[in-house]
């Protein structure tokens, strides 16, 4: 079934079948009046389509949209000034209304599979190797998860076992930074550019976890990626189709390497456990490398 099967309309927007008729009419009246203010404010409406999915509040791109003063609706027949696929599956199939877009940018238009596999295929592609390993040749531990994303279901296992349909054996990588703690970096990235990163650091019986124990912005992209893995995260992001979005990094403790984990093409943030102030200054710093990458200068 597709996406949008499960939508209906509004005046504004398109929400969910079943949302009760107050609920959209509220949602509705608030886009209305943020036209309004817009245009007795500056003059004029800027709008972003968001498709198919309208974003919760809580998302990355709701964020810049409202900081960079963007009205947002996921309605195709709205004139919008930019536009962005956001579709909560892994793999995608509701891109043929933004294809048919000719005047406007559609950002990652034609990155449509974020599955571990076709994550790790463009590793191999961008860095020369990658997390994937044979669980019936490979002897050792190893983690399997998912094919699809945002499950966190991975876990050790021991090889050699049998594979198993749609689930990904990967390599073990020992990113601890400590004797309790392991750390991920989750790496904004617009156009092969990385304007800052997350530090998210878990408990180390926990390190396969959503929600980190805690997170540090780290502002200084130099002091935790060398040139060397900058070109590859922007190579991969070329190979990828990856305009916009955040993967998950690990840095192996063993090698020395960075592997990615994981890519969100609709990364929801900043991090629940970052300081209210860092918080609001990953928004300003988000919204200054979108404005950089995706808007052009009159």
């Amino acid at each position: 079934m597709y996406f949008l099967d499960n939508y209906k309309r509004g005046i504004f927007n398109r929400y969910r079948k079943g949302m009760p008729w107050p609920e959209m009419f509220s949602k509705d009246l608030a886009a209305w009046f943020g036209i309004v203010v817009d245009k007795m404010k500056n003059g004029t409406v800027k709008t972003l389509l968001v498709y198919p999915h309208y974003p919760s509040r809580g998302s990355t791109i709701y964020r810049i949209a409202r900081h960079l003063g963007f009205q947002v609706t996921n309605k195709t027949k709205r004139n919008s000034d930019l536009a962005i696929y956001w579709e909560y599956n892994t793999v995608r199939n509701e891109f043929k209304a933004l294809e048919r877009i000719e005047d406007q940018q559609v950002i990652n238009l034609y990155n449509r599979d974020i599955s571990k596999d076709a994550v790790d295929y463009a590793m191999q592609e961008a860095f020369g190797y990658s997390t994937k390993i044979d669980p019936e040749k490979h002897s050792g531990v190893a983690v399997q998860k998912s094919l699809k994303n945002a499950v966190h279901d991975g876990r050790k296992v021991e090889c050699p076992v049998p594979n198993e349909e749609g689930f990904i054996f990967q390599k073990f990588i020992d990113s601890s930074v400590n004797d309790r703690e392991v750390m991920d970096l989750r790496i904004p990235l617009m156009k092969g550019v990385i304007p800052f990163l997350y530090l998210n650091y878990r408990n180390n019986n926990e390190r396969f976890k959503n929600v980190p124990d805690r997170a540090v912005l780290a502002e200084n992209v130099d002091d935790w990626l060398n040139e060397n893995e900058k070109e590859q995260l922007s190579k991969f992001c070329k190979v990828f189709k990856f305009d916009f979005g955040e993967l998950d990094v690990l840095r192996d403790a063993v090698d020395g390497k960075i592997y990615i984990v994981d890519a969100n093409n609709t990364p929801q943030g900043p991090p629940k456990h970052l300081p209210e102030n860092d918080k609001k200054r990953a928004v300003v710093l988000l919204s200054n490398a979108f404005q950089r990458a995706f808007i052009p200068s009159d």
